[in-house]
């Protein structure tokens, strides 16, 4: 039996983001992955002297399950350091965030105030109500929004299907529709470099539908 996902609450949604230690290659060590939900205790705690306590409340999880992700995010980051491997910061496996609580109502008007670049999405299809796909590169599509909320279209995504390089093939669609920002629920490494090299910023909102996300991102 699968172990259920549980919900976390954080104070802001950090973005995917790798960082490669100066001279590093593709053939030495593999990325080692951060949770973002298992940063946020680290960064509560190490970063803000919040005592542990303190920082399983604002995340929403059990003193001792806040210990364990304490432990997993700096055993992590030792041994990417240890490694000299690239570290990432992504959402893990079992992620899903709860929205901020103006986001909560599904009948909420998206929003009207105009963003910079381009907004995409990943889903299957685009209604209010879907949720935004888990994994970019094999998301079935990508809704692209305008800057009044209102959905300007739907591509599908090539990478979808693809068995090998599905995220650079979605990148390279985004890219050619001029977005400059897309949300999904979860990023790799290699997804989070094809979208560096071509200045798209990567947005979590795993557990958000698409017009939570809209109303988060489209501003």
């Amino acid at each position: 039996m699968s172990r259920p996902r549980k919900a976390r609450t954080l104070e802001s949604l950090p973005a995917p983001v790798i960082y490669i230690p100066a001279g590093w290659t593709q053939h030495q060590s593999t990325p080692v992955e951060v949770a973002i939900e298992d940063f946020e205790i680290m960064r509560l705690t190490d970063g803000h002297n919040l005592n542990i306590e303190d920082a399983a409340k604002k995340v929403g999880v059990s003193r001792s399950t806040a210990g364990r992700m304490l432990e997993r995010a700096r055993r992590a980051i030792a041994l990417g350091f240890e490694q000299r491997a690239p570290v990432y910061l992504d959402a893990s496996e079992d992620l899903i965030l709860t929205p901020p609580k103006h986001l909560e109502s599904h009948n909420a008007e998206p929003s009207s105030q105009p963003h910079c670049g381009g907004l995409a999405i990943a889903c299957e299809i685009p209604q209010s109500n879907s949720p935004v796909e888990r994994i970019f590169g094999r998301a079935p599509a990508f809704a692209m929004i305008h800057p009044d909320g209102s959905l300007r279209a739907q591509i599908q995504n090539p990478g979808a299907k693809l068995k090998r390089d599905a995220a650079p093939a979605a990148v390279r669609l985004l890219k050619s529709q001029g977005v400059s920002r897309v949300v999904a629920g979860r990023f790799g490494p290699e997804a989070i470099k094809a979208l560096a090299a071509e200045a798209i910023q990567p947005l979590v909102a795993n557990g958000f539908s698409l017009k939570q996300a809209i109303e988060l991102f489209n501003r």
